[in-house]
């Protein structure tokens, strides 16, 4: 089993970069996590990792895109 997996249905504090100097910060459960790796192999790239978070509070008119939700890099997560 991939370790990463245990993040699955955990409660997740993140951080949502909206623009430059804009950061916000909400509550949510891990959905999904997504390895792309197809770089790594081919050019030697780093391993890119993201999660995808149901919101578990109200959001800011600023976070209305799902997809920013849906991308969440793995080093702007930490634990609830």
């Amino acid at each position: 089993m991939n370790p990463l997996n245990e993040l699955i249905g955990q409660k997740v504090n993140a951080r949502i970069e909206i623009d430059e100097g804009d950061v916000q910060y909400i509550v949510g459960k891990v959905l999904s996590v997504n390895i792309i790796d197809f770089y790594f192999y081919e050019k030697g790239e780093p391993i890119y990792i993201t999660v995808s978070i149901n919101p578990l509070e109200e959001l800011d008119n600023d976070i209305i895109d799902s997809e920013t939700l849906a991308t969440i890099p793995l080093d702007c997560i930490t634990k609830y």
